[in-house]
C-alpha cells in the first residue's frame, strides 16, 4: 500500500460532503495533477459531534463508488495516540500517530548514548543543497536533539507495532504528526527525528512538521510568509 506522491486529507466532519470532495480530486486529476484523497477526522471531532468512525468510511466509499473514481484513496485515523487508536481500528487504513505530547519527554539514558554514538558520523558541518546556510553539528547538539526527539518517536513505534499486531496483515499507511507543538522544527532536527523513525522501523510515508505560524481552518495562513517558505 503506498500514498501517491501528491496527496490531500479531506475534513468530511458530518460526512456529507464526499461526493463535492472528490469531485474537486477528480478536476485536479484531469488538468494533469494526480491527487490521492484521504478522509480524515480526529478523535476530538469525533466526540464534538457524537459519530463513529465507520460513518467516515461509508461516506469515502460512497462517494468513490457514485462517481466511479478509479485511484488509490484512504481514511485516516487523524492524531491518535495510544489511549484513542483503538476507535479507528475496523475503518481505518492509513493512521497519524501524533507525538506531539511526548516531545521534550527524556528517554532512557543507554537510548539517547546509544543514538549520540550512533550518529557521530554527522559531527561537522552539514550543508543542504535547498539552503545557503551551513549547520554545525557537535556531539552536544545531538544529545539535546535526542533529550527532546527521541521518546516522541519511541511512542510512535510503540503505536505502530500495536497497530500492527491489531490489523493482523491487513496494509495500512503511516504517519506521524509532530505539529501540535509550540515551536517549529529546524532542518537538523528533521535529519534526526527521521533517523529516530528508521531505528524503530516504522515504515512512515508522510510526516506532519511543525512550522512557524497558524494553519487555522477556513482562514489564511496567520505568521511570517518568508520563515515559512524557507522551512
Amino acid at each position: 500500500m503506498k500514498l501517491g506522491k501528491f496527496s490531500i486529507g479531506i475534513g468530511d466532519r458530518f460526512a456529507l460532503q464526499g461526493e463535492a470532495q472528490l469531485a474537486a480530486v477528480i478536476k485536479a486529476g484531469e488538468k494533469g495533477v494526480e491527487v490521492t484523497p484521504v478522509w480524515n477526522k480526529s478523535y476530538r471531532e469525533h466526540l464534538t459531534i457524537k459519530s463513529k468512525p465507520i460513518s467516515t468510511r461509508r461516506e469515502a466509499d460512497k462517494a468513490v463508488k457514485s462517481l466511479g473514481f478509479k485511484g488509490d484513496y484512504f481514511v485516516d485515523a487523524d492524531h491518535v495516540n495510544r489511549s484513542n487508536v483503538d476507535f479507528f481500528m475496523e475503518s481505518s487504513d492509513f493512521f497519524t500517530l501524533d507525538v506531539a505530547d511526548f516531545i521534550g519527554k527524556s528517554a532512557n539514558e543507554k537510548d539517547i548514548q546509544e543514538f549520540v554514538d550512533e550518529h557521530k558520523k554527522y559531527i561537522g558541518e552539514f550543508r543542504l543543497s535547498s539552503l545557503k546556510e551551513l549547520f554545525e553539528i557537535t556531539t552536544e547538539y545531538i544529545e539535546k536533539t535526542a533529550r527532546k526527539f527521541l521518546f516522541a518517536v519511541q511512542e510512535a513505534g510503540r503505536i505502530y507495532r500495536y497497530i500492527l499486531f491489531r490489523k493482523a496483515g491487513d496494509p495500512f499507511i503511516v504517519e506521524i504528526s509532530l505539529d501540535e507543538t509550540e515551536k517549529a522544527q529546524s532542518p537538523m532536527e528533521m535529519l534526526f527525528i527521521l533517523s529516530a523513525i528508521s531505528r524503530e522501523k516504522i515504515p512512515v510515508q508522510t510526516i506532519a512538521p511543525k512550522f512557524t505560524g497558524q494553519f487555522n481552518k477556513s482562514v489564511d495562513y496567520v505568521g511570517d510568509v518568508s520563515r515559512f517558505i524557507r522551512e
